[in-house]
């Protein structure tokens, strides 16, 4: 079975859909934010009047005794207003940072879910940018930008209504800006938002390329890739910069047409409402209100303009996140999942076929049964299909044909969390957390006897070099492990999978980066080590495959050959023929 494991962005009605929900739950602070938004507006049409009825009343009027009173109710309302904006920006800030808390968590939590598939298909560097740089704008618009823009529209409906209350023909007057900046305004959203879905993509192959940088260091320093690395990176981060540079151009291009644009009312105002008030048709104290608001309104209508380019980017980074959250899914599980029988479990592979979604068939009707107790080597020529056949029994990937079974129950019939709870793995390449080394062979069972570990340890070869660690078990390993060798690592992992008490243990070429007397120091303790249980191993060694009961030659996906190890070799088939002169020493 294959998964759709690189699904297309999402468009911008279903992106926002997704949005509304997050931006919903945190209705408390959108209540306030709102809520102080509405004041602010009205404190800020309410002062234009008040400063109105100033210059008619006290000024140009004949009771000069309200100028102080009318002074007074001038500053507090714009110190309310200042506590008002505060609360306003407190509390949209906060839905912004806990909704991208909470997308940044949602991705988290579906990264741990999605298949092997999904690894397989993307970069380490995209997965990461999806979840950190598509987020941040994000943050910004759902935050700042959408009680922003309320604010915005709240205040021009409001300026209009008193401007119209106050003189019809000069809020008309006042209007003539309005058509060209909705015009405006479209063509900009038009332009700006596939830029914007490009520059999120650009961002996400540049955070790709240094991390493979990062990463892959030793590689890059040991064969002098260095200038092969810069190119790259340089050729990313250029491709980034000329998709910003597109999207600064057309925000060139129309941002300054925005602020410019409201000019034109204040400059038609200035021209009718001074011919009316030279006429005495309009007080200066009316004229001073329409010249105030109309000031005041330059921002609402910048701010929309920075609001759609915000929102823009925000929609375009979040579709990309979405389109994942939903195309992506992890492993299939029943809703009523089969329990696997107690005690110890056997291994079948029936009639099982497998291939990669990018790939031809790599396993073509596997066939093989392993009872608890023995230990069957999987062996065979780099791609003859090991380590597939062997990541089907934690269920890393689905067989595309053909059952796994373990204890006689299909291992897709069975919840993820109790499969690999009685599938411990020890993969090629194991992976150590950057904690001390008591929690890392502790991670698969964390309330396992101390006693127990010592005895895994001692079995994997963990004891022969911990006494030279700085802490012993409690020395903090260091990220991926680096301050431990390649067969340090092994072992360690190598305990965890002893420790685990898992009923099968799967263990993937596990001696390849220990020497040869750790080798025969592992071989002797691993056969008691696991008694009782049911092991696959695969191996290169052949001083590795003779500790198994049962070898299996898989040549291009298919078993060529099976027995006892020494029979194969006197047998001078396949299996002697992989091993060459160690069959010869032997």
């Amino acid at each position: 079975m294959t998964h759709d494991v690189d699904p297309p962005d999402l468009t911008l009605w279903p992106t926002i859909r997704h949005l509304y929900p997050l931006w919903r739950a945190q209705w408390r602070l959108v209540v306030v934010g709102l809520g102080c938004a509405v004041v602010f507006t009205t404190l800020s049409l309410l002062i234009p009047i008040l400063v109105q009825r100033t210059i008619d009343d006290a000024i140009d009027g004949g009771d000069h005794s309200l100028l102080v009173p009318y002074l007074a109710a001038i500053v507090a309302v714009a110190a309310v207003r200042f506590g008002i904006n505060f609360t306003r920006r407190y509390a949209t800030a906060r839905i912004g940072v806990t909704v991208e808390a909470r997308l940044r968590s949602k991705l988290y939590d579906a990264y741990l879910r999605y298949p092997r598939a999904f690894y397989d298909r993307h970069a380490t560097g995209e997965v990461i940018s999806r979840a950190t740089n598509d987020i941040y704008p994000v943050r910004y618009f759902i935050g700042w930008g959408v009680v922003q823009a309320i604010q915005s529209v709240l205040m021009l409906v409001g300026a209009a209504i008193v401007l119209t209350v106050v003189n019809p023909k000069l809020a008309l007057t006042a209007a003539v800006a309005m058509p060209p900046i909705a015009i405006l305004t479209y063509f900009f959203a038009h332009r700006v938002f596939p830029i914007s879905r490009q520059v999120q993509r650009k961002k996400g192959h540049l955070t790709e390329a240094s991390d493979e940088a990062v990463v892959g260091i030793e590689m890059v320093q040991a064969f002098g890739r260095e200038d092969d690395v810069r190119d790259r990176f340089h050729d990313r981060a250029e491709a980034v910069r000329d998709e910003t540079m597109r999207q600064a151009s057309v925000e060139a291009r129309f941002l300054p047409g925005l602020i410019f644009l409201p000019t034109l009312g204040i400059a038609a105002v200035l021209l009718v409402g001074g011919r009316e008030a030279i006429a005495g048709n309009l007080t200066i104290g009316e004229f001073t209100l329409f010249i105030t608001l109309l000031l005041q309104l330059v921002w609402p209508l910048e701010a929309l303009g920075w609001i759609i380019n915000l929102g823009q980017r925000a929609t375009a980074a979040a579709s990309r996140s979405f389109a994942w959250l939903d195309g992506i899914g992890p492993l299939p599980e029943r809703d009523d999942p089969e329990a696997l029988p107690e005690g110890p479990l056997p291994v079948r592979f029936e009639d099982v076929h497998f291939r990669y979604p990018t790939g031809g068939e790599v396993l073509r009707g596997i066939d093989l049964e392993v009872t608890p107790g023995e230990i069957v080597a999987l062996c065979g020529p780099t791609g003859a299909g090991k380590t597939s056949l062997l990541n089907l029994l934690p269920r890393f990937y689905d067989p595309t044909a053909g059952r796994v079974l373990l204890g006689g129950v299909d291992a897709r019939d069975v919840g993820l969390a109790d499969l690999r709870g009685a599938v411990a793995i020890v993969t090629q390449k194991p992976v150590l957390f950057s904690v001390p080394l008591r929690e890392n062979l502790l991670a698969a069972r964390p309330d396992a006897d101390w006693s127990d570990v010592l005895d895994a340890c001692e079995a994997a070869g963990v004891a022969e070099f911990v006494d030279d660690l700085p802490d012993g078990y409690d020395t903090l390993i260091g990220e991926r492990g680096v301050n431990l060798s390649g067969g340090q690592r092994q072992r360690v992992a190598l305990a965890r999978a002893l420790i685990a008490g898992s009923r099968v243990i799967v263990l993937d070429d596990p001696m390849s980066a220990v020497d040869t007397e750790t080798e025969r120091h592992l071989v002797e303790h691993l056969r008691p080590a696991v008694a009782g249980r049911t092991v696959l191993i695969s191996g290169q060694r052949l001083s590795t495959v003779l500790v198994a009961d049962r070898a299996v030659v898989l040549r291009d996906g298919r078993i060529v050959e099976q027995g006892l190890p020494e029979d194969l070799i006197r047998a001078g088939g396949p299996f002697a023929e992989l091993f060459g002169e160690e069959v010869l020493a032997a």
